[in-house]
């Protein structure tokens, strides 16, 4: 196959599934060159997938949904797992994420490895471990589900497309002072790199970090950002200052168009996107009109994702007030079930469609995590792979949640 030519080499490998093609890669070093991930070939390929959209319940999810970003077109699975579902971080077309034990996944190529959290002080209490927290202000997070899994904004998934590999970071707030926890797939260890924030005040509740340019980005309340290099493993303190009244939404987000982060407030009638320059001033990029809400049955909105080219809007409405089947009725009244829609604005376009639906019960909100296809390889090699059982409950699972990738052309 080396020998044929390129035209009629496309054609052969364009037809393979995703993961059969990850393989090919591996066959021999033509191709791992050919296919490699900067090949024009594999931008290509790539091409042919579109980004998705995860989103589950913010407190552990027995559900899982994926919309496909660019078309109505929307799958949804409901898997009744005996232990919940996190998800925590999405980069470079893996996903950190937790049922009844870690696993970094690339649901394109439908392949996971296993990570031993224990050795973590954060994540065993956010999913449920035995409620010992390493901060000294521990008194500050009594037990319970809403305590620790508001914490999950703390925890930051790198990918590094130069060295193939991948980090997990846990920030550790201890008053002004930040330490940094790190997982390079082996093992946990504190890093010697603290920083002082001049000024005290907690991270976002519920507001996920940003991994740009090789870096890590927490928000602030009062504006503020930290930032750490989980190759450097240096950290530094951004004193960035919005003003945000109490009725506005936040996003805090990156835009892949022009590489910078983005913070997004909204009302029901604008939503304002403000870019941060390197004077650490945010400055207004534009103002978009808000997607219409009917009144008369809605209750609560917000901004769940946005990268420059898309920005996604969920809006949550009480189904009693509206259309509701009668065998829902029942359940409704047990749960205080709510409808939300979930709409999309193309930048490009300037228009908003709805993307799907969700339901969530009143006292839950819901993560989104975009997810571009990549063939970023997770296996471990022979001496080190941590060796998982076919019948075990947990891959049945994970394998029901990398399903929900569209690998159809």
């Amino acid at each position: 196959m080396n020998d044929l030519p390129l035209y009629l080499l496309d054609d052969i490998l364009f037809r393979l599934e995703p993961k059969s093609l990850a393989i090919m890669r591996c066959t021999n070093k033509y191709f791992q060159s050919y296919i490699s991930e900067d090949s024009d070939f594999q931008i290509g390929y790539l091409s042919l997938f579109r980004p998705s959209l995860f989103n589950l319940g913010s407190y552990g999810a027995t559900s899982v949904c994926c919309h496909r970003l660019v078309s109505s077109l929307e799958k949804t699975a409901n898997l009744n797992f005996s232990n919940r579902c996190y998800i925590f971080g999405s980069c470079s077309g893996l996903l950190l994420i937790y049922i009844n034990g870690l696993f970094v996944a690339n649901p394109f190529t439908n392949t996971f490895r296993l990570l031993d959290h224990s050795g973590s002080s954060l994540l065993p209490w956010i999913v449920g471990g035995d409620g010992s927290y390493y901060f000294p202000n521990e008194h500050e997070y009594p037990q319970g589900n809403n305590a620790r899994t508001e914490r999950a904004m703390c925890v930051g998934f790198a990918v590094n497309r130069t060295t193939k590999s991948f980090k997990i970071v846990c920030i550790l707030e201890m008053e002004t002072v930040y330490g940094f926890e790190i997982n390079d797939g082996y093992c946990w260890r504190l890093s010697e790199t603290t920083i002082n924030a001049s000024s005290k005040s907690d991270l976002t509740t519920r507001m996920k970090p940003l991994y740009l340019d090789g870096t890590l980005y927490w928000l602030r309340n009062d504006g503020s950002i930290i930032a750490f290099n989980p190759e450097t493993e240096q950290a530094q303190f951004i004193p960035s200052i919005f003003y945000r009244e109490s009725d506005m939404k936040l996003l805090f987000a990156a835009d892949d168009n022009i590489n910078r982060l983005t913070l997004l407030l909204g009302t029901k009638e604008t939503i304002s996107i403000y870019a941060l320059r390197k004077n650490s001033k945010w400055i207004l990029a534009t103002q978009i009109k808000n997607v219409s809400m009917e009144d008369n049955i809605f209750v609560r909105w917000n901004m769940v994702a946005y990268d420059g080219k898309h920005l996604v809007v969920r809006e949550m409405k009480d189904r009693s007030k509206g259309e509701v089947r009668l065998h829902d009725m029942e359940f409704m009244m047990k749960e205080n079930d709510f409808k939300g829609l979930v709409h999309v604005y193309d930048m490009e376009a300037n228009s908003w469609r709805v993307l799907g639906s969700t339901w969530c019960p009143s006292h839950y909100d819901r993560d989104f995590y975009k997810f571009t296809p990549s063939l970023f390889p997770v296996e471990e090699d022979e001496q080190t792979k941590v060796i998982v059982a076919s019948d075990d409950q947990r891959i049945r699972y994970l394998s029901a949640v990398m399903r929900l990738i569209d690998t159809t052309k």
